[in-house]
């Protein structure tokens, strides 16, 4: 039993390892990553085999039986706990990873699946021999260091290492260009990405402003062109193109050793300038199209084969093409200014006024209206309106068209169809004449095959002898033959791959015989009848399907 539950146990390291960070995470502690996970892992393994050796004594020994029996295990926990004070963590917080670790573990033996009675069991033998191992623990450590109060200091250094190391990181891993300078304004300390960048170039000891191309000797006078905390753009020549940069200069805080330096940052902008000019290129090029466009579209409104006139809120046209002059007879100057009402009688103008007060921007309205030329003749038009809003003024765009001559072709479209129509009525007829007589010739076949062929089967069905069946045959053929006559009897294609005894079968098959009748009729066996149905399913490709043979052939001319 404690076998299969320890087995058991060691499976969930992974799960262990979690709940371990979960934890640190929980206790905001920081420096999680300063722990190795071998470590962690180590400690996992004393623990469990610990437990493991404790369930199976059903007890917890004495501190110094406790000391003796486990004390590979026990210089396991020392050895972390040793590990840790040389990575600058201290006691205490090595006593806080060893809890860590501890809090891990309950948590895991609580999620396991065992009996409520095995938990409680293994919890409290575990909490015994972690009360045991932290005695061991700080005995241990008072052997080593007397003096206590070297903890705080510990926690301060590891303040100040963190530290270090976050600024360390961030210097060497931002991907922007970071100078230092002294008073002087000259460079002191570089970042990895500023080497690279500059690698042709001597950093450390020249003027800040050298290697970035700016105007001055001075670092005051670098500060009065480009003021700090403000950006700057800037461009540096590499291999034989620009790339730009956004310059920071940050002054550095008074509590350094040199205070009047500065922090330069250089953040690579070359994307984002390429982008900004190629943005007013767009704009130049579309503004140029866009004049083009009025230009084409000025050309297109006055070329286009119908006509266009624009009013206002008063009806009256203050834009129209040379269509529209021409539609109506007048002039194009005169066309302009003119009501829209004085082209249209005065059903027409309640219509386009109907038209103006329903219409939303982007609807559009279409009516037959009649229009007024400019002798007095009306003629039939169509207009399309729609509304349009343009700074705070509304304009209504109307099409006309002159529909003269589409009445003319729509009257003649309609007499001819009309003209169908009474043909479609005679041609129904007709047909309806024809399936008549269609039904009536099969009325007739069917009675002449009732009447003649099928008593000629049941004769030679009967028949004995050789001659007078083939008369019958003879006679019968013949029938068929004349029942036949004017239709015609094509060969289906498929049935050119079958031999001659597979073709004989299908007509057996089509005729309706059973497979025993076909077995007398060839003096074949029954097996050798179904292997020549296997082959002709097959080469009529009816293979997986669900339709007989007989359902096949019966629509087919098996007849050679």
């Amino acid at each position: 039993m404690a076998a299969s539950i320890f087995d058991y146990l060691r499976d969930s390291i992974n799960d262990y390892l979690k709940l371990f960070h979960q934890q640190l995470l929980a206790d905001s502690f920081s420096v999680q990553n300063l722990f190795q996970k071998q470590d962690i892992i180590l400690l996992f393994h004393a623990h469990a085999t610990i437990l493991e050796r404790l369930l199976d004594n059903e007890g917890c020994p004495s501190l110094e039986t406790f000391r003796h029996q486990f004390k590979t295990e026990v210089e396991s926990f020392n050895g972390v706990l040793m590990r840790c004070q040389s990575n600058g963590l201290g006691f205490a917080i090595g006593i806080h990873f060893f809890a860590a670790a501890n809090r891990a573990f309950i948590q895991l033996l609580t999620l396991l699946v065992f009996d409520d009675t095995t938990k409680i069991k293994l919890l409290s033998l575990f909490t015994s021999q972690v009360g045991m191992i932290d005695t061991v623990l700080v005995e241990s450590f008072e052997r080593m260091h007397k003096d206590v109060s070297l903890t705080s200091l510990e926690r301060q250094n590891l303040k100040l290492i963190g530290e270090k190391s976050t600024y360390k990181n961030i210097f060497e891993g931002t991907s922007n260009l970071v100078l230092i300078t002294d008073n002087d304004g000259k460079i002191v300390e570089a970042n990895p990405e500023a080497n690279i960048f500059f690698s042709q170039q001597e950093l450390v000891g020249c003027f800040c402003g050298a290697p970035l191309g700016l105007a001055g000797t001075s670092l005051a006078q670098l500060l009065r062109d480009y003021p700090p905390n403000q950006s700057h753009e800037i461009s540096l020549q590499v291999n034989n193109a620009k790339q730009y940069f956004n310059l920071q200069i940050k002054p550095l805080e008074s509590t350094l050793a040199v205070s009047n330096a500065v922090l330069l940052i250089l953040s690579d902008i070359t994307c984002m300038v390429d982008h900004r000019q190629l943005l007013e290129q767009r704009i130049l090029d579309r503004t140029k199209a866009l004049a083009k466009s009025e230009k084409l579209l000025g050309a297109i409104f006055h070329a286009v084969g119908k006509g266009i006139v624009l009013i206002d809120t008063e009806g009256e046209i203050v834009k129209a093409n040379q269509q529209a002059s021409e539609i109506y007879g007048i002039p194009l100057e005169v066309l302009i200014g003119t009501p829209i009402c004085d082209l249209t009688d005065s059903a027409g103008c309640t219509a386009l006024e109907n038209a103006k007060q329903q219409l939303f921007e982007g609807q559009q309205i279409s009516a037959e209206i009649n229009s007024i030329y400019v002798d007095g003749k009306t003629f039939p038009s169509f207009f399309t309106m729609t509304r349009m809003d343009l700074e705070g003024e509304t304009f209504w765009p109307i099409i006309v068209r002159d529909i003269t001559e589409e009445k003319v072709l729509n009257n003649k479209l309609w007499e001819e169809k009309r003209h169908a129509e009474e043909m479609n009525v005679t041609l129904r007829n007709v047909l309806k004449s024809i399936e008549e007589d269609r039904k009536e010739a099969e009325k007739h076949l069917s009675a002449r095959i009732r009447t003649s062929i099928l008593p000629g089967i049941k004769k030679i069905q009967k028949e004995t002898q050789a001659d007078i069946r083939e008369s019958y045959l003879t006679l019968l053929k013949d029938q068929l033959l004349s029942l036949t006559s004017g239709f015609d009897a094509e060969i289906d294609g498929d049935l050119l791959k079958l031999t001659k005894s597979e073709l004989k079968i299908c007509q057996f098959i089509k005729a309706g015989l059973s497979g025993k009748e076909i077995c007398e009729s060839m003096n074949l066996s029954f097996e050798t009848i179904q292997t020549h149905r296997k082959n002709i399913r097959k080469k009529l490709c009816l293979r997986g399907k669900s339709q007989s043979l007989h359902q096949f052939l019966a629509s087919r001319n098996c007849d050679f």
